[in-house]
């Protein structure tokens, strides 16, 4: 008869594959970047694919950022992935980054900070190495405390949709379909230790608490299956947001007017005849098409900009984050980045050094 721990060791990897397979993660003369922290997750996701390379045409690497937040632990994270690495002879890349200071400096989380860090790090090394894919080893249960954060943050549906399986290609998550339990018990089977990250359990941070707290108390009074269920809503979610990108885009492509490298028109017109949920895609399009990110746009921003779209009155403007700025010019709604902060740019036209316009 089986025993319990080969059945387990086959679930994972049966598991990973069709998940792998089902949205078309690895192909064939892939390199893929392991993104290794230390933790169960990511050492089950390297043991993992060290594994599966054996029977397929893939080469990996690995790569760990150290973020000089937890001192000694930290080190150890750092010196434990990289002997993990040498054991299986995978190449392993890590860098250290003061993540306290630089949140200091840009006035941003540490949150927020760190996970800008680990990527741009990762993308540099992807980018010098030639590397075509970077794996990480989120899983369900990670997927579920995010929809859950953002769902008490107010999110939209992108938002709701919670961590995709793969995004812009390039990312891919194996694991995404699995339980994080699931991962800890094959790591048994394969006697592989793994660190333990002591932040992981600080409250000061919401999502520890969401995972610590508040989905416990959900699982014991409201919905056993809860990770369930947030994972259901967010594949539901995913399936009704990318129907309503493809609306945005046919209806942004329908009422543009023009279009340069910092700026976009939209026509009035046609804009006000727009349903209110597809008219706030269409701002962040906009927006997003001269900013390049979302990041610090808040619902706010975005019905403040409908809003003066729907007004028509020339000379109107809005000012949002990072230069943006919004005004109506005649039958048009302007996106524009300024080269110039918002505020110099208003007291250098106060002075007459610049056109009002």
């Amino acid at each position: 008869m089986e025993s319990m721990e080969k059945k387990q060791n086959r679930t994972v990897v049966a598991a990973a594959k069709e998940t792998i397979a089902r949205h078309n993660m690895i192909q064939n003369q892939d390199s893929v970047l392991v993104g290794i922290s230390g933790g169960p997750d990511s050492v089950a996701l390297l043991i993992f694919l060290a594994e599966i390379r054996q029977n397929h045409p893939i080469t990996l690497a690995a790569a760990h950022v150290n973020h000089q937040l937890r001192g000694e632990e930290a080190d150890r994270d750092e010196a434990f992935v990289k002997a993990l690495a040498e054991k299986h002879q995978i190449p392993f890349f890590s860098t250290r980054v003061d993540v306290n200071q630089m949140a200091k400096l840009e006035k941003r989380s540490i949150e927020e900070t760190a996970r800008n860090v680990r990527y741009a790090f990762f993308k540099e090394i992807c980018a010098g190495e030639g590397m075509s894919k970077l794996a990480l080893g989120h899983t369900r249960d990670d997927n579920a405390e995010l929809i859950l954060m953002n769902l008490l943050r107010g999110s939209g549906a992108t938002g709701l949709s919670g961590i995709p399986p793969v995004r812009d290609r390039w990312i891919i998550r194996p694991f995404i379909e699995l339980e994080k339990q699931a991962l800890i018990d094959f790591l048994k089977t394969r006697n592989q230790a793994y660190v333990v990250d002591t932040s992981n359990q600080d409250p000061a941070f919401l999502r520890n608490r969401i995972r610590h707290s508040l989905i416990p108390l959900l699982q014991e009074g409201y919905n056993p299956s809860i990770i369930d269920a947030l994972n259901r809503m967010g594949r539901i979610m995913t399936e009704e947001n990318l129907w309503m990108e493809h609306q945005t885009v046919y209806h942004f492509n329908r009422i543009i007017t023009g279009q340069s490298q910092d700026r976009v028109n939209l026509s009035t017109e046609l804009f006000k005849n727009l349903d209110p949920a597809l008219a706030r895609r269409v701002i962040r399009k906009a927006v997003k098409t001269v900013k390049n990110d979302l990041k610090r746009i808040t619902s706010l921003h975005i019905d403040d900009a409908a809003n003066l779209a729907r007004s028509e009155i020339s000379g109107k403007s809005l000012d949002l984050p990072d230069r943006i700025r919004i005004f109506i010019e005649q039958k048009t709604i302007c996106f524009k980045k300024e080269p110039l902060p918002l505020r110099e740019r208003g007291r250098l036209q106060k002075e007459g050094k610049l056109p009002l316009a």
